[in-house]
Formats: C-alpha cells, sequence, structure tokens
C-alpha cells in the first residue's frame, strides 16, 4: 500500500512540473531579445507539438537600487532583457504573456499576445511588449531595426 501511495505522489508531482523553453543550438536558429516598456512579463516560444514554452527568465521592470536589486532579480530568473534562441522557421511564432494583480480591489490584469513571422538563421530580432491602458502590444524588429513584417496570431502553437 506504501508503495501504490509512493507511486502516485510522484506521478502527481512529475505532472504538475513546469517545464521551461530549452533553446536550439546549431546553424539554423535565430536570436530573439525580448523587452517591454517597464512593464514585467513572461515571453514565450512555440515548439511545436508540444505549444508555447515559457523562457527560463521573465521580463522585469528596470530595478531602482544597486547590486542587491541586480543580484535578487537574477535569483528570481528576472531580467530587463530576455535573450535566447529559436529555430529558423517560416511560420516561428513568440509571445508574452501578462498577468498583474492591480488596485485596492486586487484585480488582475491579463493578457497574452502572439506573432508568427519567418525566422531567418543567423538574424537577430527584438521583440518589444508594451502594455498600456489595458491593451497589450507586441512588435518585432530584425537587426536593422526594420519591422520583421510579423502577424498577430491567436495564442495557439500548431
Amino acid at each position: 500500500m506504501k508503495r501504490l501511495a509512493f507511486i502516485t505522489c510522484a506521478m502527481a508531482l512529475a505532472g504538475c512540473q513546469h517545464f521551461s523553453y530549452q533553446p536550439p543550438y546549431g546553424d539554423d536558429i535565430a536570436d530573439i531579445t525580448f523587452s517591454s516598456n517597464n512593464t514585467p512579463a513572461q515571453p514565450s516560444i512555440c515548439v511545436p507539438g508540444e505549444g508555447f514554452q515559457a523562457t527560463e527568465y521573465s521580463i522585469a521592470q528596470k530595478p531602482i537600487g544597486g547590486d542587491a536589486m541586480n543580484d535578487l532579480l537574477e535569483t528570481m530568473k528576472k531580467s530587463v532583457e530576455v535573450s535566447t534562441t529559436l529555430k529558423a522557421s517560416s511560420q516561428a511564432r513568440i509571445g508574452v504573456s501578462y498577468n498583474q494583480q492591480s488596485g485596492a480591489g486586487m484585480s488582475r490584469d491579463r493578457c497574452k499576445i502572439a506573432l508568427q513571422f519567418e525566422a531567418v538563421a543567423g538574424e537577430h530580432y527584438q521583440a518589444k511588449f508594451d502594455y498600456s491602458h489595458s491593451q497589450c502590444g507586441l512588435s518585432l524588429t530584425d537587426s536593422n531595426g526594420k519591422s520583421a513584417d510579423a502577424v498577430q496570431v491567436d495564442w495557439e502553437c500548431p
């Protein structure tokens, strides 16, 4: 009986684990850096067949402290800019989710926004998340600062 209880608990814990995005390596990848308008948020990359997966680090607000605050953000896996790689693809998808408590009534502001674009191997993209007036926005530029011709899509990862 104890063995059955142990196996059941182990399976339950395994099902609750949060797996973060595992960046690809090699020649067939593009770099991407996420930032925001000083709004904390969680970047995600679409992994076909596995869904959107959160990056290891989340976007943080700019700290108003010294080294101690920077160390705390590092410990919490938060950064003002979050850089990773993604597989080059004609249908790459990225996203950002925002979930923050606000006001004295403890209401929540939430949104998810996703873009699809052609991720070219060797390119470096900048994704900027913007949250203002209860609206989410996400823009994407290439290494030359030009729009990456991305289209907004539903939060789906085919």
